[in-house]
């Protein structure tokens, strides 16, 4: 059960992608936050959602996409990625991100 307070490493991981991403998710009705951990080497296909999207880079260096332009993402970077916007990618190294979306992945629950 989550509770005011939670550690993302003790919820359960939800696999994407075959499981080359792993991610722990913590939900409120508007907002969804997960702690990611990608494979070196996974290609996240272009896509979009209805969903506003942060990504902040906590370890690893990502090439990403976002609406046609593109950025090495290492430690410290953040990816801002409004709602319907096409985004996608590929992890140069294993990394660890923050995710967070507005509003709630219910998918991701």
């Amino acid at each position: 059960m989550i509770t005011t307070f939670s550690k993302l490493a003790s919820l359960p991981a939800r696999e994407i992608l075959d499981g080359s991403i792993r991610g722990q998710y913590a939900h409120l009705p508007a907002l969804t936050i997960g702690e990611v951990r990608i494979d070196a080497n996974t290609v996240i296909p272009m896509h979009r959602h209805p969903h506003d999207q942060t990504t902040y880079v906590i370890e690893g260096r990502f090439e990403f996409t976002v609406d046609g332009e593109t950025a090495i993402l290492e430690p410290g970077m953040v990816a801002l990625i409004p709602s319907g916007a096409p985004h996608g990618g590929r992890t140069i190294t294993a990394c660890r991100v923050i995710d967070v979306f507005s509003p709630a992945r219910d998918d991701y629950r």
